[in-house]
């Protein structure tokens, strides 16, 4: 019998000290009789404890390693269902934005070049100034993080977020705004990133002058 569903995951996850299976069963929308059964499956793992009292059973929790491991996929599946809400809201959302630095290189080498940050669910996003406190109180509706300063978080994904007054030209590319090419490469240029630089010559054909791959430099 599989352990993991989403009824025992929603039990681990909202399962409060002193309540009765049928809080629970109103509290995560499941039938009453799916809940005992899968408390019945978790208390044989010792997740659960029963307390009887008069003619109800009271749940205690016990936080052993399976109740840790069932928070633990309820986060990773959160992170991962949070970051969808996020890129389909930059896909719809009508304010003046767009992708910039190591984010603005995924979406322009179309995810064959992916940077530890894109990994890691950190993404930069400039917007203009005008749109800064929309753009906030959107992702904030959302329970999306964000920050205006570069500052290390273990919260994702998170949006850094740069501020611009001056007027910024946007392209799309799969429906995500993200700076202009040319202006990637020059950002690219200053930081010597000569593996993207490489990857977007060769998808692009910008004729560049250096070539920056390693195969090719050993080759010469």
């Amino acid at each position: 019998m599989e352990v993991i569903n989403p009824i025992t995951s929603a039990i681990v996850k909202n399962a409060m000290d002193g309540e009765t299976i049928k809080s629970l069963s109103d509290k995560i929308g499941f039938a009453y009789s799916a809940v005992y059964k899968w408390i019945m499956v978790l208390k044989e793992h010792d997740v659960i404890y029963l307390i009887e009292k008069g003619n109800r059973s009271i749940i205690k929790v016990n936080k052993n390693n399976i109740y840790r491991k069932f928070i633990e996929l309820n986060d990773a599946v959160a992170i991962v269902e949070k970051d969808r809400m996020f890129w389909d809201l930059i896909k719809n959302i009508k304010l003046k934005i767009r992708f910039i630095e190591s984010t603005a290189i995924v979406v322009w080498t179309q995810g064959s070049y992916i940077t530890g940050d894109f990994l890691e669910k950190i993404y930069f996003l400039e917007v203009y100034h005008r749109d800064l406190n929309r753009l906030k109180k959107i992702l904030k509706k959302q329970k999306i993080d964000y920050s205006e300063k570069r500052e290390m978080t273990g919260k994702r994904p998170v949006v850094y977020l740069t501020s611009c007054k001056n007027e910024f030209r946007i392209k799309h590319r799969e429906g995500l705004p993200v700076v202009p090419l040319q202006e990637l490469v020059r950002w690219c240029k200053k930081l010597h990133l000569e593996n993207v630089l490489e990857q977007l010559d060769s998808l692009y054909s910008l004729n560049l002058s250096a070539k920056y791959s390693e195969i090719k430099t050993n080759m010469r």
